[in-house]
C-alpha cells in the first residue's frame, strides 16, 4: 500500500513541497540540489536563513543520497541550538528522522522525531508538532503496532484540523484508513480514505488523489470486490500518467494485471504487466519489476507457454530476493527498536521508583535500618528484573532471527536454482510434459512454503504433504533414483496435531544430497511419526552411503540446517515448558534422525 507519509514516502515518494514555515521564500522556490548548494556557498553566515538552506538541501537528498545529507542536517541542529531557535531545531530533527526512516533505521528515526516533538510541545509549534505525530504514526504502523499508530494519527488529524492544514488532514485521514484496512476493518478504512479523497479534490492535489484512489483499489481487492477494485486501479493509473507520476502508475498497472489474472482476463493482464515493467525499469523500481515478471509468468503458465513462464519466473525470483533481503534487514532493525524501547521504558520506571523511594525516605527520617532494607530490596529487585528483561529480550531476538533463517533454509536459493535448472534442462530437451509436471510441483511447493512462512504451527497433515512434495521434486531431479514412504501412528490424528512447519526438511535434504545422491544405486527414505506419552516422535531413516564414506556434512552436527532446527526446538521447549530433543544415529549404511516435539493439538 502507498501510505501517505509526512514529508516523504517509503515505497512511493509523495514529492511534496517542503517548507520550514519560516522566512525562507527563496528555499521554497529551489527544487534543484545544485541551486541549494550554490546558495549555501554564497551564504556562510550562521543564521536562520542558512538553517533553511541546510534543511532543504538535506530534504532534496533524502531519496538519492541520504548518507551524505546528515552533515547538512547536523549543522542545522547546531546553528539552531546556538541561536535558541525552536523552529529550526524542530525542523532539523524532523528531517534527520526522515533520513533515518528512509534508510529503514526506525530506532534512530523515532529518537529524532521524539526530540523534535519535545521542542515543538515546549515552544507551542503546533504545525510542526502535528507533522511529527504523523511521522511517529508511520513508524508504529510499519511495526504493526496498530493502536499506537492510530493514537498518533488521530493526534495528527486533530491538530491539523484545528489549524486548518488541509494537506496534513489528507495525510492523517489516509493513513488512518490504511491502518484500519491492515486490521481487516475494510468499511471503516474506506470511509476514512473517502474523506481524504474529498479534501484532496478540494485542494486539487493530483498526487494525493492518485495515491488515495490506488489505495481504495487495494482495499476493495482485499474485500474480493474485484470489478470495483479494477475501476479504482485504472483511474489511479490514468491520473498518475497525466501527472507523470511513474511510481504510482507502475504500481497501479501491476495491480490491474493481478486482478485480471484472478478474473482470467489473461490478455489484459499481460498488457498491463508489460507497460508496468517498462515504467519500472525506467525509474529503477526493483519491487515493481518483480511484480511485473510474476504476473507475466502466471499469464504464460495459464496460456501453456511453459518456457516463457519459466524465464519470467526466474527474473521474478531474482528481483524478489533482492527486495526480501532489504526487508529482512529492516525487520531486524525493527526488532532491535522494540527491544530498545522496552529497555528505555523499564529504566524510566525504575528511575521513578527510585525517586519516590528517596522522597518518602527523606520525609520519614530516622528509619536508617528500614531505609537500608528497602534500598537493598530495590537494588536486588532491579537487578533481578533487569536480568529477566535481558533474558526475555535475548529470547525474543533469538525467535526473530531463527524465524528469518528458517524460512531462508526451507526455501534456499541453492534448491530454487537447482529446481529451475532441472526444469530448463527438460525444456531444452523438448520434454515438455516432464517440464510442466516439475514446474507445477515446484510452484505448488513454493506457494505453500511462502503461505506457511508466517505461521508458528501447521497441521501434521499439511507438513507431511509439503515434505512429500519436496521429496517428489528431488526425486524428479535425481531421475527417480529416490523413493520414500511416510507412516503415521494410528494414535495420532494428523489433522488435529500441530507441528512447526518443515522441521524435518533439513534432515531430509541432508539424506538426499549427502547420502542417497552419493550412491550408485537407488536409495530410500522412510519417514515415521509416532506418539510417545506427551511427545510426537518424527523419525527420518535413510539408506545412504553412511559413515564409511566420510562425506562430511552428512555426519556433522554443525550444519546450518541442524543449527537452525536446534534453535527452533529450544524456543518451542521454552514456550511449552517441555524438553524436546534431536538424536542422530549413524549406521553402516545411512543415518536415522529422531526428533521429539511437544504434543500440540488444535482442539
Amino acid at each position: 500500500m502507498q501510505r501517505i507519509i509526512t514529508h516523504l514516502g517509503k515505497k512511493i515518494s509523495l514529492s511534496l513541497v517542503f517548507s520550514l514555515l519560516i522566512s525562507t521564500g527563496i528555499c521554497a522556490q529551489m527544487k534543484v540540489l545544485d541551486s541549494l548548494l550554490e546558495q549555501l556557498s554564497a551564504h556562510p553566515q550562521k543564521d536562520t536563513i542558512r538553517v533553511g538552506y541546510l534543511v532543504n538541501t538535506a530534504w532534496q537528498m533524502t531519496h538519492t543520497n541520504p548518507n551524505d545529507a546528515f552533515v547538512y542536517v547536523d549543522e542545522a541542529i547546531q546553528i539552531s541550538n546556538d541561536l535558541n531557535w525552536a523552529r529550526g531545531i524542530i525542523s532539523a530533527w524532523r528531517q534527520k528522522g526522515n533520513l533515518y526512516y528512509v534508510m529503514a533505521d526506525n530506532l534512530n528515526a523515532m529518537d529524532a522525531f521524539q526530540k523534535g516533538l519535545k521542542v515543538a510541545q515546549e515552544s507551542n509549534q503546533k504545525i510542526l508538532e502535528a507533522s511529527l505525530y504523523g511521522n511517529l504514526g508511520n513508524i508504529h504502523a510499519d511495526l504493526h503496532q496498530n493502536q499506537k499508530a492510530l493514537e498518533n494519527y488521530f493526534l495528527y488529524l486533530k491538530t491539523a484540523s484545528e489549524l486548518g492544514q488541509k494537506p496534513d488532514q489528507v495525510r492523517a485521514l489516509s493513513n488512518i484508513g490504511l491502518v484500519y484496512n491492515d486490521m481487516d476493518k475494510w468499511d471503516r478504512g474506506i470511509a476514512y480514505l473517502d474523506s481524504a479523497l474529498v479534501i484532496a479534490k478540494e485542494e486539487k492535489n493530483d498526487y494525493f488523489i492518485a495515491a488515495i484512489i490506488n489505495n481504495l483499489g487495494i482495499v476493495h481487492k482485499d474485500k474480493q470486490e474485484y470489478e470495483t477494485s479494477l475501476t479504482y486501479y485504472k483511474k489511479a493509473a490514468e491520473i498518475a500518467k497525466q501527472n507523470q507520476n511513474k511510481y504510482i502508475e507502475a504500481s497501479a498497472l501491476n495491480s490491474i494485471g493481478k486482478v485480471n489474472l484472478i478474473l482470467e482476463n489473461y490478455t489484459d493482464a499481460a498488457q498491463s504487466a508489460k507497460v508496468a515493467l517498462a515504467i519500472s525499469e525506467e525509474i529503477d523500481a526493483v519491487e515493481w519489476q518483480s511484480d511485473s515478471w510474476q504476473v507475466l509468468s502466471s499469464v504464460n503458465e495459464e496460456q501453456g507457454n511453459m518456457e516463457a513462464a519459466l524465464e519470467a519466473y526466474k527474473k521474478h525470483i531474482q528481483l524478489r530476493d533482492s527486495v526480501l533481503n532489504e526487508e529482512k534487514r529492516a525487520e531486524l532493525t525493527k526488532k532491535e527498536m522494540q527491544f530498545q524501547l522496552e529497555k528505555q521504558q523499564a529504566e524510566a520506571n525504575e528511575a521513578i521508583k527510585r525517586q519516590r523511594f528517596v522522597k518518602n525516605s527523606a520525609m520519614a527520617g530516622g528509619g536508617i535500618l528500614l531505609f537500608s532494607s528497602i534500598l537493598g530490596y530495590i537494588f536486588y529487585k532491579r537487578r533481578r528484573d533487569t536480568i529477566d528483561k535481558k533474558n526475555l529480550a535475548e529470547f525474543q531476538t533469538k525467535v526473530a532471527e531463527t524465524e528469518l533463517k528458517a524460512l531462508r533454509s526451507q526455501m534456499n536459493p541453492h534448491f530454487i536454482f537447482n529446481a529451475l535448472n532441472s526444469i530448463n534442462d527438460y525444456v531444452s530437451k523438448n520434454e515438455m510434459d516432464k517440464a510442466t509436471t516439475y514446474l507445477l510441483k515446484f510452484a505448488t511447493l513454493t506457494r505453500s512454503i511462502l503461505e506457511n512462512s508466517e505461521k508458528k504451527w501447521i497441521t501434521l497433515k499439511e507438513d507431511l504433504e509439503l515434505i512429500d512434495l519436496y521429496i517428489q521434486i528431488e526425486a524428479l531431479r535425481l531421475k527417480n533414483k529416490l523413493s520414500h514412504t511416510i507412516q503415521i501412528d494410528d494414535e495420532i490424528n494428523a489433522e488435529n496435531t500441530l507441528v512447526p512447519p518443515l522441521m524435518l526438511q533439513p534432515f531430509i535434504e541432508n539424506s538426499i544430497w549427502h547420502g542417497i545422491a552419493k550412491k550408485d544405486v537407488a536409495g530410500h527414505i522412510a519417514i515415521r511419526v509416532e506418539k510417545e506419552d506427551d511427545m510426537v516422535v518424527c523419525i527420518v531413516d535413510d539408506d545412504g552411503v553412511g559413515r564409511s564414506k566420510k562425506i562430511g556434512i552428512h555426519t556433522s552436527q554443525k550444519g546450518m540446517g541442524l543449527k537452525i532446527t536446534k534453535n527452533r526446538l529450544d524456543i518451542i521447549s521454552q514456550l511449552k515448558k517441555v524438553k524436546g530433543s534431536i538424536e542422530i544415529i549413524d549406521k553402516e549404511e545411512g543415518f536415522r534422525v529422531e526428533l521429539k516435539l511437544p504434543l500440540e493439538l488444535r482442539f
